[in-house]
C-alpha cells in the first residue's frame, strides 16, 4: 500500500487544476453456487486501478487508468479533459475539511477460500431435501472486497477495506401443475459466522412457505389494509422514498422537492440514511469524496429534514455533503448514492400490529418492482398472510403485488413494529451504475393496492 501511496502522491504533487481527487482501488470477488446440489464453476475476479477528477474554471475532467503507475500522465489527461469540456453551467462544490485517517471494519470469521464456501452452501442445500414439494434450489455466496486509497490536492488522505458477504437464496415447489417460488437474500459487512450458523436456517424457512403455498390462491385484489414486513417496508424505503431524497433526484424534481420541514409520513416514521451502520451492507468510512460516512436523518417523526448528497449537490443547495458521493468502480465518477437506508424501529410487537390492522394481510418477501421520482410504486412480493379479527392465520395467498403513492403508504401508518420486527437487507442497487446498499425496518401497519399475478 506504501507503493501506491508514493505514486499518488507523486502525480498529485504536478497536478495543476483547481481541486484534484485521485482514488486507487482493488476489488476482488469471489461467487461460488450450487443448484439443485450441484457446485458450479466458482468464479474469482480481481479489478485494479486508478483514476483522476480534475476540477478547472468550473468544468469536470475525468480518466482512469488500469496501469497505476501511468497515475501522472492520467492526471495530465483529466486536465486537459477538464479544460476541454463544455458546459451550460459552471460547477462548484462544497466546502469539506480535509481528512486523514484508515477505516476497516473487524470480521469474525473472514472468508479464507473457495473450499470453505462450498461447505457452508453445500450444507445449506442438503439441509431442505426433505421439505415436500421444491423441485429445484438455489444457495450461492458473493464476497466482494473492495481496498481503496483516496487523496486529494486539498490535503485529503485515506485508506479503508470494505469486506461484503452475500447469500442468495432461490427455491422452486410445483404440485399438480401449480407452481410457487420464493427468493431470499442476506449478508452484510460480515464474515463467515452467520453463514454457518444461521444460512441453513434461514433456506430451511423460506423453502417450507414456498412449499406451504404450492396449491394458494391469489389474494383479494384492492385498498386493503396490512402489515408490511420489514423487507417489504425496506423495498418501499429505497426505491419510492430514497431515490426521490437524492439531491441530484430532488433538485430536477421528485415529490420531495422544495418539501423540507413539510410532514410527508405519519409521525410514527422516521426514515435514516446511514453509511455508518455496523455490519451493513451499505456501509463505508468515507465516500469516494473524501466526506467521512454519516447517518443521514431522511424523516423525522413524518418531516422530511434532509436530502442526501454529494459535494456538487451540497453546494448547489447551499448546504454540506452528506458523504453520499460513490463511485462503483475507479474507473467511474461519483454520484449521489444511498447507503444503508431504513425506517427506525418503534415499540409495537408483530402482534399488536395485527390487532391494529384488524381484518387484512400480512405481506412478506421481496421479488423486486419500481417506483418513480413521483413516488408511485408497485411491487410484486412472495407472500401473503390473511389477518382475522387481529391474529394471523394459516390461510395463505400467492404472488401479491402492491402498488400506490410512496407518502399516501407512509402518511397511512398506523403503526411500526419494534427491534424484534426490524431487518436490514443487502442489495445491489442500480441507479445508471451499481452500488452496495441496505434497506429495511421495523414491520409496519399501513393501507395499500393489493392485486395478484
Amino acid at each position: 500500500m506504501e507503493e501506491v501511496t508514493d505514486i499518488l502522491g507523486k502525480a498529485l504533487s504536478n497536478a495543476t487544476a483547481d481541486l484534484s481527487v485521485l482514488r486507487w482501488m482493488r476489488r476482488e470477488q469471489i461467487n461460488v453456487t450450487i443448484t439443485d446440489g450441484v457446485p458450479r464453476s466458482p468464479k474469482q475476479t480481481t479489478f485494479e486501478g486508478v483514476s483522476c477528477r480534475s476540477l478547472i474554471n468550473g468544468s469536470w475532467g475525468f480518466a482512469s487508468t488500469t496501469i497505476v503507475t501511468d497515475a501522472p500522465e492520467m492526471v495530465q489527461t483529466s486536465e486537459r479533459l477538464a479544460c476541454i469540456s463544455s458546459r451550460n453551467e459552471f460547477i462548484d462544490i462544497a466546502d469539506t475539511e480535509p481528512v486523514s485517517g484508515e477505516w476497516k471494519p473487524v470480521i469474525e470469521k473472514p472468508v479464507s477460500d473457495i473450499e470453505v464456501l462450498y461447505e457452508v452452501i453445500k450444507e445449506v442445500s442438503e439441509a431442505v431435501e426433505s421439505v415436500p414439494h421444491i423441485t429445484s434450489t438455489s444457495s450461492s455466496i458473493l464476497v466482494v472486497t473492495d481496498e481503496k486509497v483516496l487523496m486529494t490536492s486539498e490535503g485529503t488522505h485515506v485508506y479503508q477495506v470494505e469486506p461484503r458477504i452475500m447469500g442468495a437464496l432461490t427455491a422452486v415447489a410445483k404440485e399438480s401443475g401449480k407452481i410457487s417460488q420464493g427468493r431470499q437474500v442476506v449478508g452484510g459487512e460480515i464474515g463467515l459466522e452467520f453463514f454457518e450458523k444461521g444460512f441453513a436456517e434461514v433456506f430451511t424457512a423460506l423453502c417450507e412457505k414456498v412449499s406451504r403455498r404450492v396449491h394458494a390462491p391469489l389474494p383479494p385484489a384492492g385498498k386493503t389494509p396490512v402489515v408490511l414486513s420489514g423487507e417489504v417496508v425496506g423495498l418501499l424505503v429505497h426505491e419510492a422514498l430514497g431515490h426521490a431524497a437524492e439531491a441530484d433526484v430532488a433538485q430536477c424534481e421528485s415529490f420531495l422537492s422544495g418539501k423540507i420541514g413539510e410532514r410527508v409520513a405519519s409521525p410514527l416514521l422516521s426514515v435514516a440514511d446511514d453509511g455508518t451502520l455496523p455490519g451493513g451492507f451499505g456501509s463505508y468510512g468515507f465516500d469516494d469524496e473524501g466526506v467521512p460516512a454519516q447517518d443521514t436523518v431522511i424523516v423525522a417523526d413524518g418531516v422530511l429534514q434532509n436530502y442526501l448528497h454529494s459535494r456538487e449537490t451540497a453546494f448547489c443547495s447551499h448546504t454540506h455533503s452528506t458523504g453520499n458521493g460513490r463511485a462503483w468502480l475507479f474507473s467511474r465518477e461519483p454520484q449521489v448514492r444511498m447507503t444503508n437506508t431504513y425506517v427506525h424501529p418503534d415499540d409495537m410487537s408483530f402482534e399488536e400490529l395485527c390487532e391494529e390492522v384488524k381484518n387484512g394481510l400480512y405481506i412478506s418477501g421481496d421479488k423486486g418492482g419500481s417506483a418513480d421520482r413521483n413516488g408511485q410504486f408497485v411491487f410484486i412480493t412472495s407472500d401473503a398472510q390473511k389477518i382475522e379479527k387481529g391474529e394471523l392465520t394459516e390461510e395463505y395467498f400467492l404472488g401479491p403485488v402492491i402498488s400506490g403513492h410512496a407518502q399516501e403508504a407512509f402518511t397511512a401508518c398506523t403503526g411500526a413494529g419494534n427491534r424484534e420486527t426490524f431487518v436490514v437487507i443487502p442489495a445491489v442497487c442500480k441507479k445508471g451504475e451499481s452500488a452496495f446498499v441496505g434497506s429495511g425496518g421495523p414491520a409496519v401497519a399501513t393501507e395499500v393496492v393489493v392485486g395478484g399475478i
